[in-house]
């Protein structure tokens, strides 16, 4: 089966992403099904695979997740708070458009139910600490206007949709939707089943990949910028298969994106 056959050897950022995908509760058992999915959502873009920046952030969108699903089993909330907006900040500017995400820490501080004005005070200073650094790097190098317009510069709306014409990778996105939107209204219907911080966790994953999509359609410039869909998509994926006692289907699915994926990077290469 191909669910239980992903026992194999992954590059240590999967790994890391996985194993806060457990110790979270998303997975219940020892498994690298999360961290596989989440190689297979990276993979899918021709060319894209390595040394790509997205990859790269949603690396410190792991962290930032972490932290905030970390908030009900810490006594001291404030330095974790801060550790997920400033993370959130260094990796705005690298893309800018996840400024906006400081959207989603309320929302998790809110779902969490500890808001207090510190925790958002706190979450609004470590988001601009990176800022501040940059901007005033800028200032002590007299490159505070051009670099500033270059920074801030991508924030324009741009709602023109991505067109994919590539046909395997039309495929290829389909099949990935069809499955991720299925376990979404899988586990969005199961949620009050759950323990408590599961379903708190699980909702904010819920809320992640719904502003991320949002930013993504309202300043989206490239096909790339779907990837930092790949880490929210990869958890609930993998929650919702691991808590399927039937998954034929979703073997057959996964094993024929993996073999599209496979023939698609190899036809570009050739």
């Amino acid at each position: 089966m191909f669910i239980q056959s992903v026992k194999k050897e992954i590059p240590i950022k999967p790994v890391v992403k996985n194993k806060i995908a457990i110790s979270n509760g998303f997975s219940t058992k020892i498994s690298t099904l999360i961290a596989f999915l989440y190689v297979l959502f990276t993979s899918a873009i021709i060319g894209e695979s390595h040394n790509n920046p997205v990859i790269w952030i949603n690396f410190i969108m792991v962290f930032v997740l972490n932290n905030l699903m970390r908030l009900p089993y810490v006594n001291n909330l404030i330095p974790v708070i801060f550790n997920a907006s400033f993370l959130l900040g260094i990796a705005s500017l690298f893309y800018s458009q996840l400024v906006f995400l400081i959207l989603f820490i309320w929302l998790s501080i809110i779902i969490h139910r500890i808001v207090t004005w510190r925790n958002i005070a706190v979450s609004l200073i470590g988001i601009t600490l990176p800022y501040i650094f940059m901007l005033t790097w800028f200032f002590y190098t007299d490159t505070m206007l051009q670099d500033s317009f270059v920074l801030f510069n991508s924030l324009q709306i741009d709602i023109v949709p991505i067109l994919l014409t590539n046909p395997i990778e039309i495929i290829i996105t389909i099949m990935f939707l069809a499955i991720i939107i299925i376990s979404i209204f899988g586990i969005a219907s199961s949620l009050i089943e759950k323990n408590i911080n599961l379903r708190r966790n699980l909702t904010i994953t819920l809320f992640y990949i719904a502003i991320v999509f949002l930013i993504i359609l309202i300043f989206s410039k490239s096909y790339i910028s779907t990837l930092l869909l790949s880490i929210p998509s990869a958890l609930l994926l993998g929650n919702w298969l691991n808590n399927r006692k039937k998954i034929r289907w979703y073997n057959i699915s996964l094993w024929l994106i993996t073999i599209f994926i496979i023939v698609n990077q190899y036809l570009n290469i050739i």
